[in-house]
């Protein structure tokens, strides 16, 4: 059992850049394979105007939320 004495430790992470452009990447290539088996063809030039505007606020979506994790992070320094 563990005591609490009044201090608050929290774990102390470094800046991560490449996880969050990962996951924007998966998250976009899962909209655009739903809108291709949707419009039943995976090139988007090819695609009528609805599912380019989708595919536009999605991306636009996923971004803003990529954005708002890197302002979200802490640049914590190394505890020796």
């Amino acid at each position: 059992m563990r005591i609490y004495n009044g201090e608050d430790r929290q774990e102390r992470r470094r800046k991560h850049y490449i996880t969050p452009i990962i996951f924007l990447l998966a998250e976009l290539t899962i909209v655009w394979l739903i809108l291709s088996i949707i419009m039943v063809d995976f090139n988007i030039t090819k695609w009528n105007i609805f599912a380019k505007v989708s595919l536009l606020i999605f991306g636009i979506f996923f971004l803003g939320k990529t954005f708002k994790i890197y302002a979200r992070q802490k640049n914590y320094k190394r505890e020796k």
